[in-house]
């Protein structure tokens, strides 16, 4: 039995009219408003379940709708129909949270094969509430010891003690306590770990002093930070400094060793892009406008080689070009986004369509820019996704 409830919004009322005649055949109940201001009304006192708008109306447009309608209402599903279809226009409804885009003219087939494909989804979205609003669930999330630990603290806690439960981190074993005892120090005039050590203070002068005291005279300044770098690495980061330069420090981190990659590059570049295409001429056109950006550009030229520069190096932000030999463009844009949430990447390609577009952006993709694009327009997007 259908119970999904449908509000249609469009300036033209023979839309309306031919929607909900389409629709209400199909057992929908279905409301008609002409503005998106009477729409918002009319969602004040009813309760809805899918709305289907139009983009181009008079006062509010309908991406201000959209807007307005995840942000008060985000339990209704949107639909957006237009005769004025662009990728620019898909990508931005899709980003505010429409669940699909149906250009004008449309058949009746195509209006219900999008709605019941809205239907499927409402069902399949209240199922996984269910499952995820399990008894316990919570609880059960809350217990496990780490993302890398996937054990109930409570049954390890039995099997062993609490003591040790509570010394387990990310390193999958037990640590010491983390705050080492220390002790005041007359002669250096400050807290001691070796004092508490060896339960004598130095005769002479202190030797964390007098290093200190050469420090200053080299003029090498140290950093602030802890004295080790890392628990994997266990070297004092200002004698590391001191011997290797700063760069090559900057470029430490839990591997264990400098990214050969990030090493001797240019300190002034405030961020680092990869560029993922197979035609040659594209990547170094991007990476012309891009260095004017402040922007250290490394390119790709297949999927796998991609694969591995992100392996090896962390980027603030990806293009990547559709349609390449071999791995599909989206496959990679999927693997990006399940392994690299976090990085940005613009989707460019020569065969753009509005159904790609709003595939890519589902999948994560911040942007998606037809070729041929101009340098302002590549400019633009970069600085607004690296200003996420």
């Amino acid at each position: 039995m259908i119970t999904e409830k449908i509000l249609v919004v469009d300036d033209e009322s023979t839309i309306c009219d031919s929607v909900k005649k389409i629709l209400s055949r199909k057992g929908f109940a279905v409301e008609n408003s002409l503005s998106a201001d009477e729409a918002l009304e009319k969602m004040k006192t009813n309760k809805y379940d899918i709305l289907i708008t139009d983009l181009m109306m008079p006062k509010t447009s309908g991406i201000e709708l959209i807007e307005l309608v995840k942000k008060h209402y985000p339990e209704i599903d949107v639909l957006v129909i237009t005769g004025y279809a662009s990728i620019e226009s898909a990508v931005q409804a899709t980003k505010l949270g429409a669940l699909d885009y149906i250009q004008k003219p449309f058949t009746p087939d195509e209006l219900n094969d999008r709605i019941q494909k809205a239907v499927e989804f409402r069902k399949n979205k209240q199922e996984r509430i269910k499952i995820s609003e399990g008894p316990n669930e919570k609880e059960k999330k809350d217990d496990k010891i780490d993302v890398d630990m996937p054990f109930s603290a409570k049954e390890v806690e039995k099997a062993t003690s609490k003591e040790y439960t509570d010394k387990l981190t990310r390193s999958d074993t037990t640590t010491p306590a983390r705050q080492a005892k220390t002790a005041y120090c007359n002669m250096g005039q400050r807290e001691c770990r070796r004092l508490v050590l060896t339960g004598l203070e130095c005769k002479d002068e202190c030797p964390i002093v007098k290093k200190e005291k050469t420090k200053a005279k080299t003029g090498k300044a140290s950093r602030q930070t802890a004295d080790l770098i890392d628990v994997d690495m266990p070297f004092n980061l200002a004698e590391v400094e001191s011997v290797v330069g700063t760069d090559y420090l900057d470029c430490l981190d839990r591997s264990d060793f400098p990214r050969a990659a990030l090493y001797g590059k240019n300190n002034s570049a405030k961020h680092n892009v990869l560029v993922v295409d197979d035609e040659p001429i594209v990547c170094h056109s991007l990476r012309r406008i891009l260095n004017a950006q402040s922007c250290s550009v490394e390119e790709a030229f297949d999927a796998d080689k991609a694969e591995q520069k992100l392996k090896n190096k962390k980027y603030d932000l990806i293009f990547l070009d559709l349609k390449m030999p071999g791995k599909d463009g989206m496959d990679v844009l999927l693997s990006i986004k399940t392994n690299y949430p976090g990085t940005p990447v613009i989707m460019i390609t020569g065969y753009g369509s509005i159904d790609k577009a709003i595939e890519a952006t589902k999948l994560g993709a911040y942007q998606f820019i037809p070729k041929p694009f101009t340098p302002e327009e590549l400019r633009k997007v970069a600085i607004e996704a690296l200003a996420q």
